[in-house]
């Protein structure tokens, strides 16, 4: 009975996939092109994660035509979407209604409604243009992301409507609103946190004040 010998990457023929992302040299087999920054069997200590992670930025700045962040309607215009295309987004999300049934007075409702959700970006901590201008009409654009305003709509539609959908978009407003605005200004690194004593500034050295009470 003859013995199967088992099938070697080696013993494989022809090119391999393209590997359009992070790429790292393998001195194993003399490829330039082998998938990830690093080895994808190495173990991942501190100074690996960092080489990682470095390599993974360099990548992303050298993207052409990336985004911050991403708008809804890419097929209208980017990278914000006029009023009136997040105000229709916005009541298919609600459910009550076919959007093309409403009429003027209620787009110009949600023009309120959108002005609000700027006021309510006026005095976030994390935004930085309180100069912004108040929508005027349905059709304009405002640098605000998309995911953003169609939150806010539907949190102050359903405070206007006095409905329970309120328990929902409530949170999901105030959360989206958060976490856009401290990733576009902080980024996603990692948090840390180191207590104060009573000096002015802290230094993260200094001993501990035993006056603190």
């Amino acid at each position: 009975m003859a013995i199967e010998v088992p099938r070697l990457y080696d013993d494989i023929k022809g090119d391999r996939p393209a590997n359009e992302d992070v790429k790292h040299y393998d001195p194993g087999t003399g490829r330039s092109d082998m998938p990830g920054a690093r080895d994808l069997r190495d173990t991942v200590d501190a100074n690996t994660k960092n080489d990682i992670e470095g390599k993974w930025r360099e990548y992303w700045d050298g993207k052409e035509g990336r985004n911050r962040y991403s708008v809804n309607n890419p097929h209208l215009s980017e990278p914000y979407s006029n009023l009136e295309a997040l105000v229709f987004q916005a009541l298919r999300r609600y459910g009550d209604m076919h959007p093309g049934t409403i009429d003027g007075e209620v787009m110009m409702m949600f023009v309120e409604f959108a002005n609000l959700t700027i006021e309510d970006l006026r005095g976030h901590a994390y935004w930085d243009n309180p100069e912004i201008d108040y929508y005027t009409h349905p059709s304009e654009q405002r640098p605000i992301p998309d995911s953003i305003v169609v939150s806010g709509l539907l949190y102050h539609y359903s405070v206007q409507q006095q409905s329970n959908k309120i328990e929902a978009y409530g949170p999901m407003y105030f959360k989206m609103m958060n976490r856009i605005l401290y990733q576009r200004k902080f980024g996603s690194g990692k948090i840390e946190v180191s207590p104060w004593d009573r000096s002015q500034a802290p230094s993260g050295t200094q001993g501990y004040d035993a006056r603190r009470r």
